[in-house]
């Protein structure tokens, strides 16, 4: 497979040479070939002056002493290290010298002009010596008296900023210049190429190698113009990235506030969108996320103890579920019945008071004495208490947070009962239902037992008839669906006879409040009728969980505003201030722009502080931090808005959100459920990717961290996230759960990433509810599974839970140790402690008087130190950006918060390490090496870091890090490749019939027994394969150009679009429900990857049945994969008569299934790729954009040159064909196998053949397309423009022949007077022989070699020289003569062939073609 070697990975082929060796190498020839570079400079300009070969002798003598180039010309890093050296470092001392030089040349006019506006502002103002920064540098530290004219000085300082800013763009384009002069010593910038080579523009590149001496000088100088004349143009692209990236690392927090326009322009559009916290200042974020931790531990809390009275209340009416909520009765109280008796116990009397222990021994009188044991009456009671508990917790919080001035606190209590009395006591069932907005199907229907005894009561004792009354029910009902929640409860309106004698129709009100119309019969008559709530279940869910939202919302708001006063007595700008002025001005508002709000404008759109009294209330912020504070706490935007169907919409909007919310959000939501919490496989590839995160941060057992510790936290993160409880969390100890609530507080738990995406989704897409509540014509049926969704959705966070609470631990136990070798501060000295066991009893909880466990605050700063760091080196759904949480409710992109978190906390893992190994103090060279120099000290010291402890564990997280990222996918390929025998070259042929998506994945190969190749794409396992992808897709693409011919430029731009790509596509694809629907309706019955569903003639029958699986399909778990095992388990085939063996089909729940190589299966795809291929390249000259078939008029030139345009796309596709080829053989297939595949699918044998001897076959007009030549140049009454080019097509075809496809196809030539300065019209008297001369040369063309490199369009068309423009008219001789002689001297041929201007403009080679063309070379 020679052939096959040269063409696709000749680069590389048989290189041993590993890529860090490469790498060096790389390095240091780079940096060789920088005094190659100013040498072989010098040596052109002697050549270019005395028409000599110094450069090649020059060159001659660097390959000599240069060892290091070809070795790193062995691997694609070295090459690529070696022009980044080139480039890199002549440039960036050119840049640096050129703005070094410009800024002592302006500093002087400067200093005189900045001196005079200091002298004019001195006037009138006494100074006296001292040192001023104001005065620095112009008046040698005059310090300004108390008695100065303060509105001259800011004059004066304006004055100065506006000298500075007018000096930055000279500056600045004097050290651009300076970089570009810098790049033109870059020796090897024929091979690193040029964007001109890329685009064939006027900086391509020339590289005719038959020139020499001064030719070759002039060539080459002009070449390194070029390159360094582009330099230009990417410099300020290339430092304004740089910039950005170095605003975004060191001014995060400050770019908001910026003077500068470009500065809070990347803020608004690149920090804030991507970063976590958003336009909230940092410490404001920080306590929204303890908030948040807290709220959520609130909302466990219920969980739990909803869960207790749950069994507890079973066991007291021992029967299946169902049943029992209907009819089950045990002496007379049945168990609906029970359940509203314990509501009214739970939620009567003061809530700060314990329940009431006689009323509730008189309730369970009255069950069976067999069901109710002393134990299960104590736990009861218990349970209950622990409820009211936590109200009364809740609501101290509240009263604390949200009381001002005196009397405030009774007008509290007030509002809190109020909203007990809503939110708790009396909820009502259809507002837990909502109805859709076409009212098709009635969600709540009231019990037949409430409606009559409404429409008894609204009989009003026969006054009315019992259809009136039926028709005031159902009215009143109508009404009452179209409130979304208890909140908005109104008055009902209903239209009924008057209740006089003959009396006429008026319009009556009813309501629930106290303030509503309505007797006290017909108020209870409509509360059973909406389902009044009294399950004391309900009550404590929903009582603790609002009320925690409003009490923690009030307690954070509190807390934010003590920083912001901390911040401001610190002499910090903060972020609420007591009016608009001091905002406007603390913002500095008439530079930067930003506005200003009221904060009582801002928390009156947040439902959890709509009715509270915060301080916060009569703050101002500015808008940006107002906007943020609304989207911390659940306040829609407009797009959220839309989907949720919550604002204020039209009729016709309304639909449009009904139908996108339907249709469209909730399906893709539960199309990533079904792949991921329904999923087995997906299950333990989740559970695999968790473990992957603490082995990036050093956790890795008997490796890098002590195996006892791992065991220690391995067990405790089983234990704590109930991963291997059938109840989950809440079927694990006391000690468990307590321990979970902490993880909960901290942040670190129920944060996993893709099940955020997803609940966040169904959330939005159910109008903010929760799981599963969907509009009720599609909610209903997901009901039933909601509980087998909650249990999977449970173990598929236990899982992400398990291995962030055995981080967390092992952090905790690397922090704990580190804190103990710092010592202790006593008395202002540090102390070491006497042992590690006194150190811990310090830290350990100890039990407070009524017996409960009181929080060891030393301990819990540990821990919150280590949860920070768990929360930003581990995926965290909380941490994910704005613009990621937004772009969910578009229909496209999958998991995206997934990738994002990942690049996130990739970067974190870095940082914490790079952090934890730094010394203190500033150093000279490295501050993470065992021994630095320390600057402040001024000599070599030890690390302070290993005194501080945190050496050795910032070291097990780079080490971690960098084992994870590439080590182990390495290691597997390699060992893969040893153990099975696979080369590099079966590889590189393997990976052009894997799918696109496995196109750059880490492919471990697997030999089976027959001897055919199988593979794992290990990438789908390896959580940070994101990370490592866009390098290897980056490398793979220079390695492919490099081969092909390309330079390492173009290499290197494909390299890195498609690496762009990669990392955006997780993004910016179709969701899996959206590429179903396309697969239907945009590609009309293809998929995505060209499978044919249906086609025209399939029946409406099957194709109805077709897109109704299809579209299941996308909603379905992933069942497949079971299906496959069975099918191996039985012996029976797959769908294409394949048989498959139990192992692998195991192996692949874990996603490690390898997948068969079968190159003649994958051709016939391939084929059918290369006929569109060959049709579309036959279309660029015929049809398209600039096609010559469209009508209009052309020219002879035309015709060549969208005949070669044709011919390189041809030449394309069918190199890829031969590559193809090439690597099916390489893989075992032989040609005659080959061969009978592609007659299968119509093509020659002669095709074939060709291609697989890597002959090209050019394309040439048709007949067809002759003769439509011919009638469009009758129609325009044109000379037919193929005619006149035929022969020019027969040259160029026979020249296209001996093209290769490991050459370059390259058009370095001027095409359809698109250059100002070429025309190509020159009469061709001898056209037909030159159009002869290129069909012949096509015929010799190589698919092995470049086109551009084998043809050259200069060859066939030829040039008009530029026309004397003719003098204005002056009063000279016969103007007729001189014009005459003029043009016969130009135009008739000298004795040498060639005419006075041939010779004057003319190259040696475009005189030489001249002469061929007139018959005379």
């Amino acid at each position: 497979m020679a052939e096959y070697n040269a063409s696709l990975n000749s680069a590389e082929q048989d290189n041993e040479t590993s890529w860090y060796k490469s790498f060096g190498a790389g390095l240091v020839s780079g940096l060789i070939k920088i005094p190659e570079g100013i040498v072989s400079l010098g040596a052109e300009l002697i050549d270019l002056g005395a028409d000599s070969d110094t450069a090649a002798d020059v060159e001659q003598f660097f390959d000599k002493i240069n060892p290091f180039e070809e070795i790193a010309e062995e691997n694609t890093i070295g090459k690529l290290t070696e022009a980044i050296m080139q480039i890199a470092v002549p440039g960036g001392i050119g840049f640096k010298v050129a703005s070094t030089a410009a800024r002592k040349m302006t500093i002087k006019a400067l200093k005189a002009k900045r001196g005079k506006a200091y002298a004019d502002f001195g006037k009138g103002n006494k100074f006296y010596k001292a040192d001023n920064p104001l005065t620095k540098g112009t008046s040698k530290g005059l310090k300004v008296s108390k008695n100065y004219n303060r509105k001259s000085l800011t004059e004066a300082l304006d004055k100065v900023n506006k000298l500075n800013k007018g000096l930055k763009i000279p500056r600045f384009s004097a050290a651009v210049l300076g970089g570009a002069a810098g790049e033109t010593l870059v020796v090897d910038n024929e091979n690193i190429g040029t964007f001109g080579d890329m685009f064939e523009g006027p900086t391509s590149l020339n590289r005719d190698t038959s020139l020499s001496g001064s030719d070759d000088a002039a060539r080459k100088l002009m070449n390194r113009f070029k390159f360094g004349g582009e330099s230009i143009f990417a410099t300020p692209f290339a430092y304004g990235i740089g910039k950005t990236a170095k605003l975004l690392a060191n001014r995060g927090t400050d770019l908001a506030y910026s003077n500068r326009a470009f500065e809070r322009w990347i803020n608004k559009y690149i920090r804030a969108p991507f970063s976590p916290r958003g336009d909230l200042p940092t410490e404001v974020f920080a306590k929204e996320m303890v908030k948040q931790g807290l709220k959520v531990k609130d909302t466990y809390r219920a969980k739990e103890i909803v869960s207790n009275l749950t069994k507890l209340t079973d066991s007291l009416f021992p029967t299946v579920q169902e049943m029992a909520d209907k009819t089950i009765k045990s002496k007379g109280l049945d168990k609906l019945s029970f359940s509203k008796e314990l509501n009214k116990l739970l939620v009567s009397g003061d809530v700060s008071k314990p329940i009431d222990e006689k009323a509730l021994s008189n309730l369970l009188s009255k069950l069976d004495k067999k069901n109710v044991s002393k134990k299960k009456a104590d736990l009861l009671l218990t349970t209950l208490a622990e409820g009211r508990t936590e109200f009364n917790t809740l609501l101290n919080i509240l009263n604390k947070n949200a009381t001002v001035g005196k009397g405030a606190s009774d007008e509290l209590q007030d509002l809190m009962k109020s909203r007990l009395d809503k939110y708790v006591a009396h909820t009502y069932e259809i507002f837990e239902h909502r109805s859709n907005i076409f009212n098709a199907f009635r969600k709540y229907t009231p019990t037949d037992e409430a409606y009559k005894n409404a429409e008894a009561v609204f009989m009003k004792n026969g006054k009315r008839t019992s259809a009136e009354a039926r028709s005031i029910i159902d009215d009143i009902l109508k009404q009452a669906e179209k409130i979304k929640s208890p909140k908005d409860l109104q008055d009902f309106s209903y239209v009924a006879k008057s209740m006089e004698k003959g009396g006429s129709n008026q319009i009556f009100k009813i309501g629930l409040k106290s303030t509503s119309k309505g007797t006290p019969s017909e108020k209870e008559a409509l509360k059973q009728l909406f389902g009044k709530v009294e399950d004391p279940r309900f009550t404590l869910f929903t009582g603790i969980t609002n009320l925690s939202n409003i009490a923690r919302t009030s307690e954070y708001m509190t807390q934010v505003l003590t920083k912001n006063d901390e911040v401001q007595k610190r002499g910090g700008r903060g972020f609420f201030w007591d009016n608009e002025a001091d905002a406007l001005l603390a913002v500095n508002s008439k530079e930067t722009g930003i506005k200003i709000v009221s904060m009582s404008d801002v928390l009156g759109k947040i439902d959890a502080t709509k009715n509270i009294v915060n301080p916060l209330n009569s703050k101002y912020t500015t808008r940006e931090i107002g906007e943020a504070i609304k989207v911390a706490n659940d306040v829609p935007g407009s797009l959220q808005g839309f989907v949720r169907g919550n604002k204020e919409m039209s009729g016709a909007e309304a639909g449009v959100s009904w139908f996108y919310r339907n249709l469209l959000m909730f399906p893709k939501g539960v199309s990533q459920m079904a792949k991921t919490i329904f999923s087995i496989p997906t299950h333990i590839r989740n559970f695999m990717s968790a473990g992957a995160f603490s082995a990036a941060n050093g956790v890795i057992p008997f490796m890098l961290e002590n195996p006892k510790t791992f065991a220690r936290a391995f067990k405790r993160g089983i234990g704590e996230s109930g991963l291997l409880k059938l109840g989950g969390v809440e079927g694990g100890t006391a000690a468990n759960q307590k321990a979970y609530r902490d993880m909960l507080e901290l942040g670190i738990t129920n944060s996993q990433v893709q099940l955020g995406d997803m609940t966040s989704l169904i959330r939005d897409s159910s109008g903010g509810k929760g799981f599963l509540n969907q509009d009720y014509a599609l909610g209903r049926m997901f009901k039933k599974f909601k509980k087998v969704g909650e249990f999977f959705q449970g173990k598929y966070m236990a899982e992400d839970d398990t291995f962030k609470i055995t981080n967390f631990v092992v952090e905790l136990d690397r922090i704990t140790k580190a804190k103990y070798k710092q010592g202790r501060i006593v008395k202002g000295k540090k102390v070491p402690w006497k042992n590690f066991e006194e150190f811990e009893n310090s830290l350990k909880e100890v039990k407070g008087a009524d017996g409960q466990l009181i929080r060891n605050e030393s301990h819990w700063i540990l821990k919150q130190e280590a949860a920070e760091i768990v929360k930003n080196t581990v995926p965290n759904y909380a941490y994910v950006g704005q613009a990621v949480k937004t772009a969910r409710l578009l229909p496209i992109g999958n998991f995206m918060s997934f990738p994002s978190e990942i690049i996130r906390t990739s970067t974190n893992i870095a940082r914490q390490g790079v952090k934890e190994m730094a010394h203190s103090n500033p150093t000279k060279g490295s501050n993470m090496l065992p021994t630095v120099f320390d600057t402040k000290l001024n000599k070599y010291v030890p690390n302070d870091a290993i005194e501080r402890g945190t050496y050795s564990t910032g070291m097990k997280r780079i080490v971690g890090m960098a084992t994870t990222l590439t080590a182990v996918p390495v290691a597997v390929t390699e060992g893969a490749k040893a153990l099975y025998d696979v080369t590099e070259d079966e590889i590189q042929a393997m990976r052009r019939f894997v799918p696109d998506w496995s196109k750059n994945s880490t492919l471990v190969p697997i030999r089976d027994d027959d001897g055919e190749l199988r593979y794992i794409d290990f990438s789908k396992s390896n959580a940070y394969d994101l990370m490592a992808r866009p390098f290897r897709t980056l490398m793979s693409n220079i390695q492919e150009g490099q081969a092909n011919g390309n330079t390492l430029l173009e290499g290197f731009t494909a390299g890195v679009s498609e690496a762009s790509g990669e990392i955006m596509n997780p993004f910016i694809s179709e969701s899996i429900w959206t590429e179903a629907m396309a697969d239907l309706t945009i590609r009309g019955g293809r998929t995505s990857e060209g499978r044919q569903l249906y086609t025209e003639q399939t029946s409406l029958g099957d194709k109805l049945a077709i897109q109704f699986m299809h579209l299941g399909n996308a909603l379905a778990p992933s069942y497949k994969q079971f299906q496959r095992i069975g099918q191996a388990s039985f012996g029976t085939t797959d769908k294409r008569g394949n048989e498959l063996e139990i192992g692998p089909e195991l192996a692949g729940l874990m996603g490690f299934r390898p997948i068969k190589v079968d190159p003649l299966n994958a051709m016939t795809f391939k084929i059918a790729g290369y006929q569109t291929g060959i049709r579309n390249a036959r279309r660029e000259f015929t049809g398209g954009f600039f096609g010559l078939l469209k009508g209009g008029s052309v020219d002879e030139n035309d015709v060549v040159s969208r005949y070669l345009k044709s011919n390189k796309a041809r030449f394309e596709v069918q190199r890829e064909m031969f590559k193809d080829l090439q690597a099916a053989q390489e893989l075992g297939n032989s040609k005659g196998q080959l061969k009978e595949v592609f007659e299968q699918r119509q093509l020659s044998a002669k095709t074939f053949n060709q291609l697989n001897k890597g002959k090209f076959e050019a394309y040439y007009p048709s007949k067809d397309i002759i003769k439509k030549f011919k009638e469009i140049s009758s129609n325009l009454g044109e000379e037919n423009a193929y005619l006149a080019a035929r022969g020019d097509l027969k040259t160029i075809k026979n020249d296209l022949k001996a093209l290769g496809f490991d050459e370059r196809f390259r058009a370095d030539f001027a095409v359809g007077g698109h250059v100002e300065s070429t025309m190509f019209t020159e009469s061709m008297k001898d056209i037909t022989s030159v159009l002869a001369e290129v069909d012949r040369d096509m015929k010799n063309l190589n698919l092995e070699e470049e086109f551009d490199d084998q043809i050259d369009i200069n060859n066939y068309i030829t040039q008009q020289e530029l026309q004397t423009p003719m003098l204005p008219q002056t009063p000279m001789p016969n103007q007729n003569v001189i014009q005459a002689s003029i043009k016969a001297q130009a135009t008739e041929p000298l004795n040498d062939g060639l005419t006075n201007t041939e010779n004057a403009l003319l190259s040696q080679e475009e005189k030489m073609i001249r002469l061929r063309q007139r018959g005379l070379a």
